[in-house]
């Protein structure tokens, strides 16, 4: 079926519209309709952290615009700022310790050499400097651990965008293992996808990358197929598949998530 073809047979099948024979006896749409949608942002990332503390700053308000990895929410860094202080010196404690094993290691070695002590002397300096080194390989990871919770008490936007939702105030303690839902949300508001939902007849005509026109308010934008559904959006009734068609907005007119737009697809 060539494209036009398939184009009318889409819209009859939005509008409801049955299919009329053309003179030429080709397959003509009765009337042409647009499917209904809503828009959606294509990228939506919500932030928290892995840490717990008590919230210092929030940098941010609802609609600011922000730069990836921009800071936008600090955790009292105090406690965290102590743990890393206290990981250097353990690190630095059992370094002399190792460095002390290995020196006996050393020595015992030389005098089993010379036979002056035993085997069984030999193997126990062999396992305390395995112990020591042990220990130091330890350390350093707990110091790792701790400059990395030193940099996650920082939320940090991992995308350029706005921000759109914002749950968190000044005071407010964060556990993390508790904490169900996002500190921050910021969405990519240079691109949307608007969602329809299509009848299990009309998607069979939709294909990956094929134009449409998305209207919203009364302007149009080109799009293109970018999302189509293999699962039904309704456990109930007739089946319908998720379309999302990906366009740019114009930075004059902003748009949200949750607007009513209609899909012409071409």
């Amino acid at each position: 079926m060539t494209n036009p073809m398939k184009s009318l047979l889409l819209a009859a099948l939005l509008s409801g519209a049955p299919l009329l024979q053309a003179a030429d006896g080709k397959d003509a749409a009765g009337a042409t309709a647009g499917a209904q949608a809503t828009l959606h942002w294509a990228r939506r990332v919500e932030l928290g952290t892995p840490v717990s503390g008590v919230v210092a700053e929030v940098l941010v308000e609802v609609g600011d615009r922000v730069a990836a990895d921009q800071v936008l929410l600090r955790l009292d860094p105090r406690r965290f700022e102590a743990e890393v202080a206290r990981a250097r010196a353990e690190v630095r404690r059992l370094e002399l310790a190792r460095g002390e094993a290995k020196q006996e290691l050393e020595r015992a070695e030389e005098l089993y050499a010379r036979t002056v002590i035993s085997a069984h002397d030999l193997e126990q300096a062999k396992i305390d400097f395995a112990a020591a080194d042990a220990e130091y390989a330890s350390a350093h990871a707990a110091a790792t651990q701790a400059r990395m919770d030193l940099q996650d008490s920082a939320v940090r936007s991992p995308i350029e965008g706005v921000v759109v939702q914002r749950r968190a105030e000044v005071g407010q303690t964060v556990v993390s293992r508790l904490e169900s839902r996002p500190l921050l949300v910021v969405a990519d508001n240079t691109a949307m996808v608007a969602r329809a939902r299509l009848g299990a007849d009309a998607v069979a005509l939709v294909r990956p990358g094929q134009q449409a026109t998305v209207e919203v308010g009364g302007r149009r934008y080109t799009g293109s197929v970018t999302e189509l559904g293999l699962e039904p959006v309704e456990e109930f009734g007739s089946p319908e598949y998720s379309v999302g068609v990906s366009f740019s907005p114009v930075a004059e007119v902003p748009l949200r998530a949750g607007l009513s737009a209609t899909v012409e697809f071409k």
